[in-house]
């Protein structure tokens, strides 16, 4: 017994150690050789299947990349077919997949043949056609379709479907879901849905039908949803939806109904959502919804609707959505809105109501009213009753100028409460008393004068007040100190000109205040300190002249735009104790009166914008004590000169901003004491001349703008102005007067390791770009050099910027790149030469970078040709700017041409191209040119690059021996090709008699046509050739042989001279056709032989 089990124990672990591997995701994973599924891709592995994208290409490709596919025996569970260009489906191309959804869109399909589907059949259950030409319906290429439950045809040309369209085909037993959308159909024959006993989804939105015959919809007992928007009916009754039991989804909106029918939808009881939107409907009563006992969702916007019968919305008791915006009504009357207890939006915007009525809103809970831009001038008392917890009452963008304070009785209130553009003059118009659940009330925009006394009672919930834009001119004494869990005040645009020290209070919980805009002169001293917990407070476009007491717990304070003028030293003026982080004082008149003890106290402040003040020195004195901050904005003031140490000592500054001043004379160590500053902006002044050491100190500076002044150099040919910045990165000089750069104008040196990567000299005077442009940009990723006058770059300049990634010499005088002078960067990804007057390319250099250089703008130069070498680069990912150019459009721009048009779409940069030439191209997009137009100067030597690309290559062409000739050729246009024509013909003479002719199905590449055929075509039982010529076509020994690519259409598309070969010496003679037999029987077993292998 012992024995016995060890034996299985010792057979069950050899199992275990020899077991497959189970590599980690998706069930079925993409195949590993991409190319062979050419033109097709694997883009999605899955549990069900792997996802296929067939893009751009036509039906002879597409078998070809499918069939492959079907040798890897996967799942396919979706084959996308996308922007191809195939007029009509047929064949075998889809019989040996196992496809669960194929979807065909953007392609001009008008006809799938029958048996197309045949194979996938068995599998198909989802089918997509999206953004066909469809005339007809293909009833008979559904009808094997046993297993579809979703079809969906959206965007075709159908104008009518025929009775048995659905009721002839298999699918009518499993359908689920059918969408025929966008197109043109104007009537539906009755009963044609009658046999689609298991449709739940009926979407024929987007079409033309202007009526529904009786019983339209007969037999659709499990019909769960129906879309008939955006067409053209005027009716909807009963007689239409009477065996619809199970509809719970019904969207006839954007058509012409000008009545809603008594008793439509009697019988839809569990009817849930009806959309009449954008119709005709004028009226709306009692009889309206009889039977829908359980609707959510009405809507009936963007009518005609003037009329509401009392009562009308009394059978919908489960409601959740009443839209009636844009309509016509007038009032909302007497118990419009009567116990609709689980109603949660009504909307009645956009109308022309005049009046609320008493008891229009009663007793409803949670729900959101919208009666906003309307012209309401009167809201009777009462009006809303036992409505409680209204989410939204918006009541903005109306007349009102008081509401009566019994129109809300005690047990309705509202969360939010929006009274915004109306005519309010007085807070105490606004009934409060009983809103004990308000969060948002939203005054602005009115014309309050004041604020009274008692306007607030204790609502505890309430946290944002917004009262801007009015004419509010006082604020009685603590009006706010009810309001305990108040966080955002908004008093900004009224009209007030004081705040007493007792207008807010303690106001403890209040966050964020705002009362900019007005015409403040004083704040009193404690009008604010009281307020604990306010961080954001906002006093800015006022008239105060100095600065008010703030609150302990301030963090931002904006003062900008008053007329603040100096502040005081004496030290009260900021708490001991603060906790602000920035302040702003832009725009003021502080000039040059800031002192020691200014900001005496702001310990913490991080942020201080002191621009446009008038100041004429830097304020030294009264930066000292600002030991925490770190932004320091100047930018708009009167500076001249920046003296030694100008800014004092400020260890933690990171960045300060000095331009738009006037600064004319910056002096050695002017900014000594900024050891952490990371970025100065010196823009905008009128600086000359800098001097050696001007940044002598800021050994942590990164970036330094000196663009928009008047220098002329940076160094003095022994040391540069920049060699004392270690950390630079970033350095702009543009608009300046820089006319050329030496070898100590950017820093350098063996023993330090400085990190410029970008400079920016564009707008300058540089002429030509010296080898002393190497000296320390050897790290350098950005060099912007335009618009400047360089009409020369010397050998070896650029190709010595080895880290350079982006190159812009836009907007120069350059002519031409001798060889190799123009490098290149091995790096470089983006190079702007446009606006330069070049007339050829540095090729050479450029396809040097093919694996790096992903943008090349060309734009307006004097470039006459497209090099074909280029495509390269094309095909490699990179995008060509090539518009403005004087672009010859011949046969040289042949291979670009091919490239634009075997793009799914055409780029963006080149649908500006156009031609300069020939005269009849003149002005033409060459995106919208086909080869055959571009037509070679007869002088010219044609290579095969710019040879008119034919749709057909040979691989291999062979006379294997006398009468035997094998074959095989490749596909090479996008264009609609599907089928082969081989014709065979005595000589290439357009009435040259056919010797032979066959069609080649589009899966097929290779041929073998013998003598016998030939034989058998011009003198067997069945040719058409006459008599009097078949003796002398058999004894003719040269012919001409070509292969024509057909349309899936069936047309014979234009062929060229390579799609055709000369047969010298095919013998047709009996003797000859014999041997030529037997060989080719010979030739065909070692085929065979060679394929099974």
């Amino acid at each position: 017994m012992r024995l016995y089990f060890w034996i299985i124990l010792t057979i069950a672990l050899s199992y275990g150690v020899h077991s497959e591997y189970i590599p980690p995701g998706p069930k079925y994973q993409c195949p590993k050789n991409t190319a062979q599924l050419y033109p097709c891709e694997c883009i999605e592995p899955g549990e069900r299947g792997v996802t296929i994208l067939c893009e751009n290409t036509n039906l002879a490709s597409l078998s070809v990349g499918l069939k492959n596919f079907a040798n890897e025996k996967l799942l396919v569970e979706k084959l996308i077919i996308s922007k191809c260009n195939i007029g009509r489906l047929y064949g075998n191309v889809l019989h040996t997949l196992k496809v669960r959804t194929l979807r065909v869109e953007n392609t001009p399909l008008t006809v799938i043949e029958d048996h197309f589907f045949l194979g996938i059949n068995k599998t198909l259950q989802e089918l997509y056609l999206v953004n066909t030409a469809f005339q007809d319906y293909p009833t008979e290429s559904f009808q094997i379709l046993g297993n579809l439950t979703i079809l969906n045809l959206k965007g075709h040309h159908i104008k009518d479907l025929k009775p048995n369209s659905f009721s002839s085909s298999l699918m009518k037993n499993s359908l689920e879901r059918l969408h025929i959308t966008g197109g043109n159909i104007t009537e539906l024959p009755t009963d044609i849905f009658a046999g689609l006993k298991r449709l739940k989804t009926l979407d024929l939105h987007g079409n033309n039908i202007k009526e529904l015959k009786k019983n339209q919809f007969k037999g659709l007992r499990d019909l769960e949803l129906l879309d008939l928007s955006f067409n053209n009916l005027t009716k909807v009754d009963a007689s239409h939806m009477t065996d619809l039991n199970k509809l719970g989804w019904f969207n006839v909106s954007n058509n012409a109904i000008k009545e809603l029918t008594r008793g439509a939808f009697a019988r839809n009881t569990v009817l849930k959502y009806l959309n009449f939107n954008h119709n005709q409907i004028k009226k709306l009563d009692s009889n309206s919804f009889r039977g829908m006992r359980f609707i959510r969702r009405l809507l009936f916007s963007d009518n005609d609707i003037s009329d509401i019968g009392r009562g009308t919305f009394g059978s919908v008791t489960r409601i959740g959505t009443i839209n009636l915006a844009r309509n016509k009504i007038q009032k909302i009357d007497y118990q419009m809105f009567f116990q609709l207890n689980y109603v949660e939006l009504i909307d009645v915007s956009e109308n022309l109501v005049t009046e609320i009525q008493k008891l229009a809103f009663k007793d409803l809970y949670l729900v959101t009213i919208n009666v906003s831009h309307n012209a309401i001038t009167k809201i009777e008392a009462g009006a809303f009753e036992n409505c409680a917890n209204i989410t939204l009452l918006d009541l903005s963008h109306n007349q009102i100028s008081e509401i009566p304070k019994t129109a809300f009785d005690s047990t309705t209130y509202a969360t939010h409460l929006q009274l915004s553009f109306n005519n309010l003059t007085s807070l105490s118009q606004v009934p409060l008393q009983n809103m004990t659940g308000l969060k948002v009330l939203n005054v602005s925009y009115n014309n309050l004068k004041s604020i009274p006394k008692n306007t607030f009672p204790k609502l505890y919930e309430l946290h944002t007040i917004d009262v801007s834009h009015n004419e509010i001119k006082d604020i009685f004494n603590g009006v706010f100190q009810f309001l305990l869990g108040l966080r955002f005040l908004n008093l900004s645009h009224n009209n007030l000109e004081t705040l007493k020290s007792s207008v807010f209070g303690a106001m403890p919980t209040l966050l964020q205040l705002d009362i900019s805009n007005n015409r403040l002169r004083d704040i009193s001293r404690g009008a604010l300190t009281r307020m604990a917990s306010v961080r954001q407070l906002n006093a800015r476009h006022n008239n105060l002249k100095k600065i008010f007491q703030i609150p302990i717990s301030l963090s931002e304070l904006d003062l900008s735009w008053n007329n603040l003028e100096e502040i005081a030293t004496s030290g009260e003026t900021w708490p001991t104790m603060n906790s602000l982080l920035s302040l702003d004082l832009s725009h003021n008149t502080l000039k040059d009166n800031l002192g020691k003890g200014s900001f005496e106290g702001l310990l913490t402040l991080q942020r201080l914008n002191l621009s446009f003040n008038q100041i004429s020195k830097a304020p030294w004195e009264s930066l000292g004590d600002l030991s925490s901050l770190q932004y320091l904005y100047l930018q708009g003031n009167n500076m001249t000169t920046l003296e030694k140490g100008a800014f004092g000592r400020l260890p933690v500054v990171f960045e300060m901003n000095l331009s738009g001043n006037n600064i004319r004379n910056v002096s050695q160590r002017a900014f000594e004491g900024l050891l952490q500053l990371l970025k100065l902006d010196l823009s905008y002044n009128n600086i000359t001349n800098l001097p050696n050491g001007a940044f002598q100190g800021l050994v942590s500076l990164r970036s330094l703008d000196l663009s928009h002044n008047r220098i002329e150099k940076i160094d003095n040919k022994t040391n540069g102005l920049l060699d004392d910045c270690l950390s630079l990165e970033r350095v702009n000089l543009s608009h300046n007067k820089i006319s050329f750069i030496t070898r100590k104008s950017f820093p350098s040196s063996p023993y330090i390791p400085y990190h410029l990567k970008e400079i920016d000299l564009s707008y300058n005077s540089i002429p030509v770009l010296t080898y002393d442009f190497t000296y320390g940009t050897n790290k350098l990723q950005v060099l912007n050099i335009s618009h400047n006058m360089i009409n020369e770059v010397r050998k070896g300049v650029l190709g010595n910027m080895t880290a350079l990634r982006v190159l812009d010499a836009s907007h120069n005088e350059l002519t031409d790149f001798p060889q190799k002078y123009f490098g290149p960067p091995r790096n470089l990804t983006e190079l702007y030469l446009s606006n330069n007057k070049l007339h050829r390319l540095p090729l050479k250099e450029l396809l040097e970078l093919k694996s790096k250089i992903r943008h090349v703008d060309l734009r307006n130069n004097h470039l006459g040709e497209f090099y074909s070498e280029l495509t390269v680069l094309l095909n490699n990912g990179t995008s060509f700017e090539y518009s403005g150019n004087p672009l010859q459009c011949t046969c040289q721009v042949r291979p670009l041409n091919r490239w634009i048009r075997r793009q799914v779409e055409t780029p963006k940069e080149w649908e500006e191209v156009r031609c300069y030439g020939p005269g009849y191209l003149e002005d033409r997009p060459l995106h919208s040119l086909t080869e055959p137009t571009l037509i070679c100067p007869r002088e010219y030597d044609l290579s095969e690059n710019y040879e008119i690309n034919p749709d057909i290559k040979f691989r291999q062409f062979e006379i294997v021996r006398p009468g035997v000739v094998s074959m095989q050729w490749l596909v090479t246009s996008k264009e609609d090709i599907s089928d082969f024509y081989v014709l065979m013909r005595k000589n290439s003479s357009q009435e040259s008699p056919t010797v032979y002719e066959k069609i080649i199905p589009y899966n097929e590449r290779k041929e073998i046509l013998t003598g016998t055929h030939v034989r058998e075509y011009v003198a067997g039982p069945n040719s058409t050739v006459p008599k009097n010529l078949q003796k002398h076509l058999l004894s003719s020994r040269n012919f001409e042989l070509c292969l024509i690519a057909i349309t899936s259409s069936g047309d014979l598309r234009e062929w060229q001279s390579s799609q055709c070969r000369i047969l010298e010496n095919f013998n047709l003679s009996s003797e000859a056709v014999k041997s030529s037999a037997t060989g080719a029987l010979a030739f065909l077993t070692l085929v065979i032989g060679y394929l099974a292998t």
